[in-house]
């Protein structure tokens, strides 16, 4: 079975998370994707947010803390979430290590999305989300996203 690390952003704006309708699942998701080579999660999530939106973002530190920095190492902003999940593609399952964060838009919040990969995308308020159709988890990671994006 194909083992992946996965980064991905839930992109909160003006009270709103945006969601993307991916075209092989069929259900709303978050941008991310799959981990290239030289990459870190935090580079993924950055780069298949912008591939999938058109928008550039700033990754949100959620930890409350401050960050750890020295000359050899640094604390990067922290995921709200990290899934270990088995991923249904119709070529069959795949093992997902994702690691989720909270972004903001640098700029307004235009979007421009990537036919190829999503149906069409959606700004959705918090009362939305428990009628939206998406799996469990992604409903759980992005009311911890609300909840986060009260705080700041």
């Amino acid at each position: 079975m194909r083992k992946c690390i996965v980064g991905g952003c839930v992109v909160v704006h003006n009270g709103r998370v945006l969601l993307l309708k991916h075209k092989k699942l069929g259900v709303w998701l978050y941008p991310g994707g799959h981990m290239e080579p030289n990459e870190t999660p935090l580079d993924t999530a950055l780069r298949e947010t912008e591939e999938e939106t058109g928008m550039k973002v700033r990754l949100v530190d959620t930890s409350g803390r401050k960050r750890i920095t020295d000359k050899v190492a640094s604390e990067p902003p922290q995921p709200i979430a990290m899934m270990l999940e088995k991923v249904p593609y119709k070529n069959g399952p795949h093992i997902h290590f994702d690691l989720i964060y909270l972004a903001v838009p640098r700029d307004k919040g235009r979007v421009r999305i990537r036919k190829r990969e999503s149906e069409g995308f959606r700004w959705f308020l918090e009362s939305d989300i428990k009628r939206i159709k998406t799996y469990k988890n992604v409903h759980e990671v992005v009311r911890r996203a609300f909840d986060y994006a009260k705080a700041f």
